[in-house]
């Protein structure tokens, strides 16, 4: 009997990808911050003490990952933008698309995450995040039964989630609006009459009256049933996740 042990070959690292981490970990834990530019190159090539070639390979890696932009030439430089929502969609959509998931799916996700932030919120029951809530009903009621009431209603969803405190929660649902990009645009032109968009705001009307009576499994279960009844409306049941539109077409 063969005990050898399989071992894979160790790929070592090249220096472009060492300083790439470097430079990765200074940005996403604020030590060059969001916004700002990076140092000259003729300066971090003397702090890492490697060659130019090395540094602009590893600028090019983070450049691809949407951590920098880089404008070339005599004036050329490195702005730091940061880890974004937009990047993170994207590449998550990229893989759905590649697995032909439909919208149904991603909402279904939606579905699961939200009620129980709804409950968190309401346990919660902040003052700040009440008057944040019922701020975006006012735009509502200004908008209803107009092309910004579906934009509105997603809005109401998103800020609902980042206010029940948890970052994961909050991210996550961000990127998969990002990734539903269309849907409410969709919306907007196909359903605009007014009872429905007067049904949604009654809805979230009770819902943050829920949340001011601290009534967490009240809010939770106001939650789930509303998305119940909206689902058949917010997304086409043979759409797939499409994050590459219009790509390789030709514009003619």
């Amino acid at each position: 009997m063969d005990n050898a042990i399989q071992i894979k070959p160790i790929r070592p690292r090249k220096s472009s990808e060492l300083v790439a981490d470097r430079l990765r970990l200074a940005i996403v834990s604020g030590d060059l911050p969001k916004g700002g530019d990076l140092p000259i190159e003729r300066n971090l090539i003397e702090s890492f003490g490697v060659s130019r070639a090395t540094m602009r390979e590893a600028l090019r890696i983070l450049e691809t990952e949407g951590l920098l932009e880089v404008t070339r030439g005599a004036k050329g430089g490195a702005k730091i933008i940061g880890p974004t929502l937009a990047l993170a969609a994207h590449a998550v959509g990229m893989v759905l698309q590649a697995q032909d998931t439909l919208l149904a799916d991603v909402q279904i996700a939606r579905q699961i995450i939200e009620p129980p932030a709804a409950r968190m919120v309401a346990e919660r029951s902040s003052p700040e995040a009440i008057k944040k809530l019922e701020a975006i009903i006012a735009e509502e009621d200004g908008a209803a039964g107009t092309e910004e009431s579906p934009f509105l209603a997603m809005k109401f969803h998103e800020t609902l989630v980042q206010l029940s405190g948890n970052h994961t929660l909050g991210t996550f649902l961000l990127v998969l609006h990002e990734i539903h990009e269309g849907v409410a645009l969709k919306l907007s032109q196909e359903n605009k009459d007014s009872k429905r968009s007067d049904l949604t705001i009654k809805t979230h009307k009770k819902l943050v009256a829920l949340i001011k009576a601290g009534d967490g499994a009240g809010a939770e279960a106001l939650w789930r049933d509303y998305w119940q009844r909206i689902t058949p409306y917010t997304h086409p049941e043979s759409a797939v996740v499409n994050v590459l539109k219009n790509l390789g077409e030709n514009n003619e």
